[in-house]
């Protein structure tokens, strides 16, 4: 081979080597362009999620009259637009103090029969329920209390509605109190009630009037007269601490494609005093 063929093969593989390095830039760019791309759809739905949470919030803690849902309020599945895509709000009633949810239960005096024992308050079947053992020393159907039913929470939280559930109307609360704790040592009450009649039974204080109840691990419901009978028992088939757990999920549809992210919270929301409107929240939101 002369030294003329000698340059063409150099300049061909040269050519080759030059088209191979610019099809790799022209490749990696394009992929490049392409993950752009996606982040930012990407971005773009997790901001969308983000925004119908605030937005599910805001209906919490706004009542009806002031244009929000109040803090009551329930949906299986509320989508709004926004910009170049949607966002679609679920909001869930929500109990902190049930079992499931990792709170615990326990009872003053001990109740020694676990089959009405105080885990039967939260364990959510209504069919259930826990019944008062009675002070040391009484005679077995002298029940005079005060009788204590203490949920424990997996986390401090912040409080302001409770319901509980009595079956009998002969063994309902009558005279009791709510009382909070961040020890489980010192307790301060937040609502005292006298004479109840009811058997269904939800009572809401204000935080802001309550400052104790910003911060609970311990809820204790003490009952110092049940019923209007003798003998007289405390029974709870259920008891909740309540609260809204709210799943936003944004959406973006590129290219006929859908792209969701979902955020969740679960909320405590004060819907009483518009001035001072809060939306606490415990634990932290959720990315699912």
């Amino acid at each position: 081979m002369g030294q003329g063929g000698s340059v063409m093969v150099m300049v061909l593989a040269l050519t080759i080597l030059l088209i191979s390095l610019a099809g790799g830039f022209l490749y990696a760019t394009g992929v490049f362009i392409g993950n752009s791309g996606w982040e930012e759809t990407d971005a773009q739905v997790l901001w969308l999620a983000e925004a119908g949470m605030q937005k599910a919030v805001w209906n919490l803690k706004t009542p009806a009259g002031s244009g929000g849902q109040g803090e009551s309020w329930t949906t299986v599945g509320t989508t709004q637009n926004l910009g170049g895509g949607t966002y679609t709000m679920v909001v869930e009633r929500w109990d902190f103090a049930l079992a499931s949810n990792g709170a615990t239960a326990s009872d003053n005096p001990a109740q020694t029969n676990s089959s009405i024992g105080p885990a039967k308050a939260i364990d959510g079947d209504n069919s259930t329920y826990w019944e008062s053992h009675g002070q040391p020393g009484e005679e077995e159907d002298d029940n005079d209390g005060p009788q204590d039913l203490i949920i424990t929470f997996p986390y401090t939280l912040t409080l302001n509605k409770v319901h509980f559930v009595s079956p009998s109307s002969g063994a309902r609360p009558t005279d009791y109190s709510w009382d909070v704790s961040s020890d489980g040592v010192t307790y301060t009450t937040v609502l005292t009630v006298s004479n109840n009649g009811a058997t269904d039974v939800t009572d809401t204080f204000s935080v802001a009037a309550n400052p104790a109840a910003a911060s609970v691990k311990y809820l204790r419901l003490r009952t110092t007269r049940d019923g209007p009978g003798n003998p007289q028992r405390v029974r709870i088939s259920l008891l909740e601490a309540i609260g809204s757990r709210v799943t936003s999920t944004g959406t973006v549809t590129v290219s006929g494609n859908n792209y969701t992210r979902s955020v969740r919270q679960a909320f405590v929301t004060d819907d009483a005093s518009p001035q001072n409107q809060v939306a606490y929240k415990e634990p932290d939101w959720l990315e699912l």
